[in-house]
Order: C-alpha cells, then sequence, then structure tokens
C-alpha cells in the first residue's frame, strides 16, 4: 500500500523507501502544522513540549535554523527531491547529496519566513501592553533570570515574544501554559498558568 501511495512501479530499494518515507510523513506533518498555526497556532509550543525539543542552544544559527517547522521541511524537501533525483539517475549518492542540498535549503527558506512574519509584528503598531491576560505558550524555555519565548494572541493576531518569568527564582519549560502580568518594554512579564489561583487556595 505505502508503495502504491508513492507511485513506485517495480519494487523500490531500501533508499528509495528511505526517500519515500521522509517525502510522505514531511508533507503530512507540514501540512498539519500549518493547519493547526491557522486554527489555533499553539502546535510548536505542544509539539516542542511533549519531545522536549529546545532551540535556546546559545547560537544564531541553532535559533534560526533548528526549530520545529525547519525540521518538518527539511524532512519534506529530502524525500521529495532526492525520490525524484533517485528515479531519474538511479545514484544513490547524487540522490542522497541533491535530497540534502534541498532540505537544507528549505530549512533555512522557511525560517527566513517565519521571522519576516516576526518582523511585522515587531512594527511600531503592536502596543505590547494589550498583552497583559493574554494566555499562551513557552515556545523557547524560559531559565531562571533568562529570558525565553512565548507565543500569546494578542491584537487579533498570534506573536512570539521575548519573555522572562515573574519569579527570577524559577524555570518554564517548552509547552508550559502562561499567563502575561506584566510588559516592559517589548518583554514579556509571564508566570505560570493557574499559579495565582494556587497561592490563593
Amino acid at each position: 500500500m505505502f508503495t502504491n501511495i508513492l507511485g513506485f512501479e517495480a519494487m523500490p530499494t531500501g533508499l528509495e523507501m528511505v526517500f519515500g518515507f521522509c517525502a510522505l510523513i514531511g508533507s503530512l506533518l507540514f501540512l498539519l502544522y500549518f493547519g493547526l498555526v491557522l486554527i489555533g497556532g499553539v502546535f510548536e509550543g505542544v509539539v516542542e513540549g511533549v519531545f522536549d525539543i529546545d532551540v535556546d542552544m546559545g547560537s544564531d544559527f541553532s535559533f534560526k535554523a533548528i526549530t520545529f517547522q525547519g525540521v518538518v521541511a527539511f524532512v519534506m524537501m529530502f524525500g521529495l527531491v532526492g525520490l525524484a533525483v533517485m528515479q531519474s539517475t538511479t545514484n544513490d549518492t547524487i540522490a542522497v547529496f541533491g535530497g540534502s542540498v534541498a532540505g537544507i535549503m528549505s530549512m533555512f527558506a522557511i525560517n527566513k519566513l517565519f521571522h519576516m512574519f516576526y518582523g511585522l509584528e515587531s512594527d511600531g503598531t503592536v502596543q505590547h501592553n494589550q498583552a497583559i491576560g493574554a494566555k499562551g505558550l513557552v515556545t523557547t524555555r524560559i531559565r531562571k533570570g533568562s529570558p525565553g519565548e512565548v507565543q500569546v494572541t494578542y491584537q487579533h493576531a498570534l506573536r512570539t515574544e521575548a519573555a522572562v518569568c515573574e519569579d527570577e527564582d524559577m524555570e518554564l519549560s517548552t509547552g508550559t501554559m502562561i499567563e502575561v502580568v506584566d510588559v516592559i518594554g517589548t518583554r514579556l512579564i509571564v508566570r505560570k498558568y493557574g499559579s495565582r489561583q494556587n497561592e490563593e487556595e
């Protein structure tokens, strides 16, 4: 059935199966990701929380390239291009090289696109004080005394903003639900969602 979905006329080789699997899974995840972002904007934080992915690796390259959407784009293009090259040349080395180059280029392209969106969100029309009271998810771990990133919806748009924890001795892991309690400049002050209720009880 898998070979029929991918349109193989003959029994595929092991490498063709790898390319085909990457193309199929990568495409499905890519479509699912953007679909859920459009309807809720929380998929990235949930997935990164489940798999404990932390992109806070201390380098600009890692932040720009090693994200969930970047990895999905790599897998999808690696499979699609690798499979196309494999079927046209039957050369394993060229197919792997072509798929890898296409995957890496797609990683940077998709993350460049996201950074352009984030740049538009950071113009002078954004009033960060309207984020107070908003709920969201931690997308980059907030360490003790260090900023991370959160995704929150305010001014009718999903936005990714730098954030620090209200309690400087507390750490919030990726995927944690948060609430914005204050704003300093463009940086949000957040706490774990529901923590105030627990304190009152």
